[in-house]
């Protein structure tokens, strides 16, 4: 049970100050079972210690075996150990019952109040270290894909704040996901703990590259990529290696020069105009 809470709420604090103090009938009964035990121990040793002393006379006055003292000493050594090793689980179980805190930092949505009973894996409350913000984030991508070390844009309202993935957990999630850990100075001053976002993790970039819009390359039956260049009056269709692909335009590898003139509206039109010679139709 919550006994006591001993910082406020959203204050700063350093790693080990005490945060909250546990008791309640439980823990003092538990604390009375340990008081029994301690207590029926230390009569124990004390009638040991008596039963050593005797012993010791007689062996000195010869009438009582040397085995019979080592005997005695032995039980004694025992006892006593067993107290040494009840006082330690007792400490132990005491220091239990003092939540400190594991890092320092800002002392922030307390799960519990005075009263409270709680139960061992419960949360009580979060210490979040403002100068060690990360996001946690889950993407799908193809197994083994290199992704330590790539950057990413997250959205911010109506801009985007740039970060890196410092970590990738080894295991999936259920879904097949990947989660991995951006962090960045950016992500520092920009967004606070407990926010929700989203963004895109960039695999790849290719800068100055040769990019058109999307719907001046069109595809056949097998995925081949062509567009149509103008020549003269007309346009004929061209074969082209494309690349990457983002925001609406997709990166031109090869088979198209810089200041060539492409059909951006009306590619497909073009391109089945001659449907039946291209393709095989089922008669």
């Amino acid at each position: 049970q919550i006994v006591s809470v001993h910082v406020a709420d959203e204050t700063r604090i350093k790693k080990g100050d005490l945060l909250f103090t546990l008791g309640g009938p439980e823990v003092e009964k538990t604390l009375k079972a340990f008081e029994v035990r301690l207590k029926a121990l230390r009569k124990e040793i004390a009638l040991a210690e008596e039963a050593v002393r005797l012993k010791d006379k007689g062996v000195k006055a010869k009438i009582v075996p040397y085995g019979e003292l080592l005997s005695a000493k032995e039980h004694l050594l025992s006892l006593e150990a067993e107290l040494e090793a009840l006082k330690a689980e007792l400490t132990s179980f005491k220091a239990g019952l003092q939540v400190k805190a594991p890092i320092s930092g800002i002392f922030t949505r307390r799960r519990v109040s005075i009263g409270q009973d709680v139960e061992k894996g419960t949360v009580l409350a979060e210490v979040v270290d403002p100068q060690a913000l990360w996001i946690k984030a889950t993407v799908f991508l193809p197994h083994k894909t290199p992704l330590c070390g790539k950057s990413a844009l997250i959205k911010a309202q109506s801009h985007f704040i740039r970060g890196q993935v410092t970590r990738v957990s080894p295991q999936h999630t259920s879904a097949g996901g990947t989660v991995v850990f951006l962090e960045g100075e950016e992500i520092l001053r920009n967004f606070a703990p407990g926010q929700t976002v989203s963004g895109e993790i960039i695999l790849e970039e290719h800068k100055g590259a040769l990019a058109l819009p999307a719907e001046a390359v069109v595809y056949d039956e097998e995925e081949r990529a062509y567009v149509f260049v103008k020549s003269g009056r007309a346009f004929k269709k061209r074969r082209v290696k494309t690349g990457l692909a983002d925001n609406g335009f997709i990166e031109i590898v090869s088979g198209l020069k810089g200041k060539e003139e492409v059909v951006i509206q009306g590619a497909y039109e073009l391109f089945h105009r001659n449907f039946n010679q291209i393709y095989k139709v089922p008669d």
